[in-house]
């Protein structure tokens, strides 16, 4: 089985798009893109605790 090595724009558009559809934030969209992608994002808390 071919590994996926990575997905052309057409598809991150698509995900974009799927993502607003079901009431995602722009910044979940973010997060969910660099996700796949494997970028790790700090633990940030944004009230504070």
């Amino acid at each position: 089985m071919e590994v996926l090595k990575a997905m052309t724009a057409r598809e991150v558009l698509n995900l974009i798009e799927w993502l607003k559809s079901k009431n995602f934030s722009s910044d979940d969209i973010v997060d969910c893109i660099e996700a796949v992608e494997g970028k790790k994002k700090e633990d940030t808390k944004e009230d504070g605790k």
